[in-house]
């Protein structure tokens, strides 16, 4: 997978810009907020469909401008395309995609055949920030994985809005009436039906990753730690009647299935645990007017040697994780694709020691395609700027006049 050249109009703060990449390493210098990192979201939007960044799209459009424009342009074994995403200001934003100058669906659906692996600073909020990071970094793995995942939890999302809706209808009526609770279940049935295929295609996805992150773990730490994780499905205690409706389903008494017991589960036997949790939780979630039950309230925990890494880790050993569940993550996707991803990697160098930082570089000279975002080229080792393109960013401008001489002067001898 190979980025030749992707370029920006009115998109956040570049009013017109392109960048060529080189097939190994790309290098962006430059000071914070001057738009290195907005170019990789820019890859990021057309790969994916999606901005980790941004509330909404109109944060993405430069101020004063009513359009954006992305395009990618990228090959692997067997096509080329170029993907573009044009973002429009109206009473809301409205986004058109094209591949090849075709018309595509824009929205959440959309995401090219580019793959890319992002690493960045913020990618420690897997484990301290809410189970909201970490679920987002399990279905993205899962996206990469299986396409159709994107589509899932579109329609798996629409069916959530829709019922907390109903939801807050319920609430304001304040009673129900027989058509009420009718209306509800059609609702239910397909929360756990989306949802279950959800859990599915998260789990295995889990159960792929980590015996590879753990192995990256153990070799980081010279064997030190050993990292385990488990998927909390919450099984919230139910009535004997919702009990009765699957003989298979397992005994509730408020514990967490993990990851063995969710993989045997079948479709049906974790769409009626689901549905069992719905009917037992039904009065609060109206009270509350938000469904409070399915995938979209799960989490996944981690722990080094049985001690939960979110509570006890240190901020180097919690790096150290995030580093394993990232590099596990590029081999999954690479072994799928059967080629290297484009792998992005923001400002995250500042936060390894240099043991940490070898270790990531040392896949980086492996001929896969990187783009790296950086302030200052000091940490970086003269053997990893072999062979690289560094570009000067500066105030939204591609300043490759000024590579050179950055370099050159960072190798500078002392003088006498």
């Amino acid at each position: 997978m190979r980025v030749s050249r992707v370029a920006v109009k009115n998109f956040r703060n570049y009013k017109d810009a392109a960048l060529d990449l080189f097939d190994g390493r790309n290098i962006l210098i430059g000071e914070n907020a001057q738009g290195k990192t907005n170019l990789l979201e820019a890859i990021e939007l057309i790969a994916s469909g999606r901005s980790d960044r941004a509330a909404n799209d109109r944060e993405l459009i430069l101020r004063g401008e009513s359009q954006a424009l992305i395009e990618v342009s990228y090959h692997s074994a067997g096509y080329s395309e170029t993907a573009s995403l044009i973002l429009t200001a109206g009473d809301r934003v409205s986004r058109k995609a094209r591949i090849n100058g075709v018309s595509q669906p824009a929205g959440k659906k959309f995401a090219a055949r580019l793959t890319a692996v992002s690493f960045k600073a913020s990618d420690l909020n897997l484990l301290r920030g809410g189970p909201k990071f970490r679920r987002d970094w399990l279905d993205q793995l899962v996206c990469k994985l299986k396409n159709s995942h994107i589509d899932l939890t579109t329609r798996y999302d629409k069916v959530v809005q829709q019922r907390n809706k109903l939801l807050k209808t319920f609430f304001e009526k304040g009673g129900l009436g027989p058509s009420d609770f009718d209306e509800l279940r059609v609702w239910d049935r397909q929360l756990a039906q989306y949802g279950s295929q959800i859990i599915k295609h998260r789990v295995h996805a889990l159960a792929l990753a980590l015996p590879l992150a753990e192995d990256y773990q153990a070799s980081i730490s010279g064997n030190r730690e050993k990292l385990s994780a488990q998927y909390i499905f919450k099984q919230l205690e139910v009535d004997s009647d919702s009990q009765s409706e699957s003989s298979n389903l397992p005994k509730s008494e408020k514990e967490s299935l993990g990851i063995d017991q969710l993989k045997t589960m079948s479709l049906e036997e974790l769409a009626q645990l689901i549905l069992a949790q719905l009917k037992s939780r039904r009065g609060e979630e109206i009270a509350r007017k938000q469904s409070l039950c399915g995938p979209h309230r799960d989490d996944v925990s981690f722990a080094l040697n049985d001690f939960v890494a979110s509570s006890y880790a240190s901020q180097g050993q919690q790096r150290s994780l995030v580093l394993a569940l990232k590099l596990a993550e590029l081999k999954l996707v690479s072994d799928r694709l059967e080629e290297p991803p484009l792998l992005l990697l923001d400002d995250v160098l500042a936060e390894l020691d240099l043991s940490r930082q070898g270790m990531l570089m040392q896949l980086v000279d492996s001929g896969m395609q990187t783009l790296i975002t950086t302030t200052d080229l000091s940490g970086f080792r003269p053997e990893w700027l072999n062979g690289a393109k560094v570009v000067a960013v500066q105030a939204g401008q591609i300043l490759s006049d000024k590579v050179n001489q950055e370099i050159s002067h960072h190798f500078e001898p002392p003088s006498d």
